[in-house]
């Protein structure tokens, strides 16, 4: 059966849409009533005024009270994807206009190569049917903090296939993107003990690893239903996902999944970031996308992926399921 994993580039442009104002705000000193702020730039709709008793001069907002602030924040605009909170509800560019649990704004890349046993793109065709945004590989880059600052969350998949290792000043690159608010998630599982060489190189910064063991092979063409899960934002209303072939997690963070004493899924905040280990990768194949109706693996992708992504950046609700 086919794993399939790829994900496709589409780039996040930025935009400043009416309602959020151009141009940078100053403000001066002072407490309540008597503080004042002073904004230059252009009103947009739902902006607000210029704050209480202000006046409105030449376009630019002058007042006391603070309601304007320059950059157009302060009457609550439509959020886009422009790394500003334009609707001021705490949260940066969380837009999700089909309402399918994917945020419009996601800067997602990968790691490795998808499986080779057959073909199919059941993943990356529901991915990209519902955001705006696909992943870029870094297979060919070198991780450093400026590639890695581009980009929320990054999935790891077959890093044996990749030809290369990574360098002490790469896995610190990492190591530090995640503690400033970054995403990582790592899948294994190709029946392949040298795969878990680059994976456990890039896991090490974290005190995490997968074990030697091979775990968990299938029943005939059965995939091994996982059942026992622990209550996490990752697992909500996730009961059943099959695995074959896998390795244990281990290390640090909490274990969110076992099955016949082997642990499977583990979580960690590390600083401000996530680090997320699944001891298989049978989840990205057509086969357990579409063979399976009693596995929750929509579900259980938009809760990692909302779980991976910062804090008060591209938050969206995910929807209830069918």
């Amino acid at each position: 059966m086919q794993r399939s994993y790829a994900l496709q580039l589409a780039t996040v442009i930025f935009v400043l849409a009416s309602g959020c104002g151009q141009g940078s705000g100053t403000s001066t000193g002072g407490s309540g009533a008597s503080s004042s702020a002073t904004g230059t730039g252009q009103g947009g709709a739902g902006q607000g005024g210029a704050g209480q008793g202000g006046d409105n001069v030449g376009g630019a907002f002058v007042g006391s009270g603070g309601a304007g602030n320059g950059t157009g924040g302060g009457g609550g605009g439509t959020e886009v994807c422009d790394g500003i909170d334009n609707d001021n509800d705490g949260t940066i560019d969380n837009v999700d206009v089909g309402n399918d649990g994917i945020c419009d704004c996601l800067r997602i890349a990968t790691l490795g190569l998808a499986g080779v046993w057959g073909n199919g793109d059941v993943f990356a065709s529901w991915l990209d049917a519902r955001s705006d945004n696909g992943a870029v590989s870094l297979n060919d880059q070198v991780l450093t903090k400026d590639l890695l600052d581009k980009y929320q969350v990054i999935v790891a998949q077959n890093l044996s296939e990749l030809g290369r290792t990574y360098s002490a000043a790469e896995v610190e690159a990492l190591s530090e993107w995640v503690k400033a608010g970054g995403g990582f998630m790592t899948l294994i599982g190709y029946a392949d003990p040298t795969e878990r060489t680059n994976v456990n190189t890039l896991l090490g910064a974290f005190a995490m690893s997968y074990g030697a063991q091979q775990i968990l092979p299938k029943n005939g063409e059965a995939t091994i239903p996982v059942t026992n899960w622990v209550t996490h934002p990752v697992t909500n209303g996730v009961t059943r996902i099959g695995v074959d072939n896998g390795y244990p997690v281990e290390g640090t963070g909490q274990t969110l999944a076992t099955e016949q004493g082997y642990d499977l899924l583990k979580a960690q905040e590390v600083g401000s970031g996530h680090v997320l280990m699944w001891g298989d990768e049978w989840i990205t194949y057509d086969s357990e996308w579409t063979e399976h109706p009693e596995y929750q693996l929509e579900l259980f992708w938009l809760n990692a992926i909302k779980w991976l992504t910062p804090a008060k950046n591209c938050q969206v609700t995910i929807p209830t399921p069918n």
